[in-house]
């Protein structure tokens, strides 16, 4: 081999070091920048995941204010459903009240009374005579024109 040939070789061989140097080089700045692009990609996605669950706990936070709001009118309702109750309570007991102080007044009351005071429960007309019977007649009226016993049936 003379030094022609040497010098050659060696030039070849040294091209192909820089050549396969360079391919490295550029190879691994490849890579670095895809991996610049893909933690990139991943940055995205997380702050994307994270706005998504800042979105889901505040639709959260609002559906636990809004089951709560429900909470409170519902107790609100129900203690005005409940002062409601005993007002009406205390207006029947009134009025039960006032019923017994009429029935003590008045001489032709009746002595037994029912259950609660009420004479439509009891299927009755407060005016007509527990005692005296009374059938309907095609007119509407009862058997005695309408009148109670009291009333006494007059001329036409």
């Amino acid at each position: 081999m003379d030094s022609g040939q040497l010098v050659w070789t060696i030039v070849i061989i040294v091209v192909v070091l820089v050549v396969i140097g360079l391919v490295l080089f550029f190879g691994q700045r490849r890579k670095k920048e895809k991996d610049h692009e893909r933690a990139e990609t991943l940055r995205q996605s997380a702050a994307d995941e994270q706005l998504n669950a800042r979105e889901s706990e505040a639709k959260s936070a609002r559906a636990a204010a809004d089951a709560k709001q429900a909470q409170v009118d519902a107790d609100r309702l129900q203690e005005e459903a409940r002062n409601q109750n005993a007002e009406a309570q205390s207006a029947r007991a009134s009025a039960q009240e006032q019923a017994n102080k009429a029935n003590a007044l008045d001489p032709n009351a009746e002595t037994r009374g029912t259950r609660d005071g009420d004479a439509s429960e009891a299927g009755r007309d407060p005016l007509r005579d527990p005692d005296q019977p009374t059938q309907s007649n095609p007119s509407g009226g009862t058997e005695n024109g309408g009148r109670h016993r009291d009333e006494g049936v007059t001329g036409h």
